[in-house]
């Protein structure tokens, strides 16, 4: 595939670091902070069982890529993707498509470089691919229409519009929800009489809308001695009970902003103690 797009190494590269940045970011005051051991034991990896970490760390991969990809389409970084104008005329005005941001391309790239129908059909690899689904369909939630007016004194007698996605972090949110709310489930032998009940088929529909694990997360409060908290209340859940030390910072931002010779902001420089709280 890089062969045939020089371009996505590139894209692949942005959607690594973008997604790596957006989980530690996202995750930073929870137990588990997207490291990819448990306890810092390079032996426990994430990816040797399917934990409720691996199913969000493969949706996430699945999210960046497909959003790296869009992106890269309307910049015109990609050149296997168009980005072709077409207006419609609409009871008064014109209304024109921009160059927009492609997920339906960034969807089927993703789904061809995750080797996506090559997984196999056995049940794990339609766990992840359930987890890969759900990845890809969080960014397309945060697909929005934007369109620009044109025309004398904003008459709007002809409407551009495209379709745009925000910043990954904008469907982080999305994503967290989905980690907490991962469904864990055993293996199904889909050749046995009881997988095929109503009763099991209904749940196998339900976890559709899930990310669907297989195996309980060990104990990560091994993991979180010496973490800083965001808050005290924060480090109730982070210190796992153990309790926190606190200590005094010093922290320097601006303040006291105001206007100067009307068209410049100038600042004061203002520092203050702070209380840092880290885990015992």
């Amino acid at each position: 595939m890089c062969a045939h797009e020089p371009a996505l190494l590139e894209v692949l590269r942005a959607a690594r670091t973008q997604a790596i940045n957006a989980c530690e970011e996202t995750f930073h005051y929870d137990r588990w902070n997207c490291s990819l051991i448990f306890n810092n034991k390079p032996k426990r990896s994430i990816f040797k069982k399917i934990f409720r970490e691996t199913a969000f760390v493969y949706a996430l991969i699945a999210a960046s890529i497909t959003h790296a990809t869009a992106k890269a389409c309307a910049s015109g970084d990609l050149i296997k993707c168009s980005c072709l104008g077409a207006f419609r005329k609409n009871a008064t005005q014109w209304k024109g498509s921009g160059c927009g941001d492609d997920f339906k391309y960034g969807k089927k790239l993703t789904r061809n470089f995750l080797e996506f129908k090559r997984a196999g059909n056995d049940h794990i690899a339609e766990i992840l691919k359930q987890d890969v689904v759900m990845g890809i369909d969080s960014i397309g939630e945060q697909l929005r229409e934007v369109c620009k007016c044109h025309g004398f004194s904003g008459s709007c007698t002809t409407k551009t519009c495209w379709k745009r996605l925000g910043p990954l972090n904008s469907a982080m949110g999305l994503l967290k929800k989905h980690y907490h709310h991962a469904v864990k489930r055993k293996i199904v032998n889909y050749t046995s009489k009881r997988a095929t009940t109503p009763k099991v088929r209904k749940r196998l529909n339900v976890d559709k809308k899930n990310l669907v694990y297989l195996h309980k997360t060990p104990n990560l409060c091994l993991s979180t001695r010496g973490r800083m908290c965001k808050d005290r209340h924060n480090c109730a859940t982070l210190c796992c009970g153990r309790g926190y030390n606190t200590s005094k910072t010093s922290v320097t931002s601006r303040c006291k902003c105001r206007m100067v010779n009307c068209c410049f902001v100038q600042c004061d420089t203002c520092t203050q103690e702070v209380d840092i709280y880290t885990c015992k």
